[in-house]
């Protein structure tokens, strides 16, 4: 879903939140929002990522060489000088390690970055023409609106609860995502209760749809990301800082997981964002 032109996106979306009233900190929220998006590393210029585990080579769509780890559990990668590979700006021709952290180019001015230890690593490449190309200039919201920020409670799940949720993979897959706690939140009288995902280390994430979606909010949902806390925590659950998934992005890289079952709420969460904004391609 996308929403209509606008010449400076990021910006109208901001003065539309100030005009109603939004505080200093939801402001500093949505500025550091777009820095996640379209900043020096934003996600919006990621053009391929992935793991690689184990011994046998792995190959990434668009990035030459292939990856694989060695005896001692390193990362490596093996390609030839043509293929334009470097590491720190040593041409790779042959297998070489990769370090962690150390920087990675790639031919049409793509770079890289590794991460990991003892035979488990991911990859990340990055384009950072790419927002500029795709005339990505904002993400469109609701007016901030303090009637939508609650305080809500973690309820603890069964130890080592998994959910079997969808993937936006091409065709769609399942997975079964650890779920450690419940997010209990009371809108309007009614107590809702939405699984709690923890698809990645460090980081709980609420994927949920409303009766918003399909018109204005995408079909798939919106994510609200919470913090690591105990069961029984009292948690912040602001639905003004409701995102868009990183699948919208670039479908083809971020196969975010879909809503599990159970976390519809059977009302307009008239908050958070609605869509991106693009303009004309190549202009900001």
């Amino acid at each position: 879903m996308t929403a209509p032109q606008s010449p400076s996106g990021r910006q109208a979306a901001t003065d539309s939140s100030a005009a109603h009233g939004a505080p200093a900190e939801y402001l500093a929220w949505r500025a550091g929002r777009w820095e996640e998006v379209a900043g020096a590393n934003g996600k919006a210029k990621v053009v391929a990522k992935g793991k690689i585990t184990g011994r046998d080579p792995h190959t990434l769509p668009g990035v030459p060489g292939e990856w694989s780890t060695d005896e001692a559990g390193a990362l490596t990668v093996t390609a030839t000088a043509a293929d334009g590979v470097t590491i720190d700006g040593t041409t790779v021709d042959g297998t070489a390690e990769v370090p962690s952290g150390r920087a990675l180019e790639f031919p049409d001015d793509r770079v890289g970055f590794a991460g990991g230890a003892d035979g488990s690593y991911g990859l990340v490449v990055m384009d950072h023409g790419a927002v500029e190309r795709s005339g990505l200039s904002g993400i469109d919201t609701f007016p901030y609106d303090p009637s939508w920020v609650f305080e809500g409670t973690y309820r603890a799940a069964p130890e080592g609860r998994r959910i079997e949720v969808g993937r936006l993979t091409t065709p769609r897959s399942t997975e079964a995502v650890l779920a450690p706690v419940d997010l209990v939140v009371t809108i309007d009288g009614t107590a809702h209760v939405l699984a709690v995902l923890q698809d990645f280390p460090g980081q709980r994430l609420v994927v949920f749809t409303d009766e918003t979606n399909g018109n204005e909010t995408p079909e798939i949902g919106r994510w609200l990301v919470l913090p690591l806390l105990e069961p029984g925590s009292t948690v912040p659950v602001d639905f003004n800082q409701a995102t868009l998934s990183h699948h919208h992005l670039n479908p083809a890289v971020f196969v975010c997981p879909l809503s599990p079952p159970g976390n519809h709420l059977p009302l307009r969460v008239e908050a958070g964002e609605r869509a991106l904004i693009h303009g004309p391609a190549g202009h900001k």
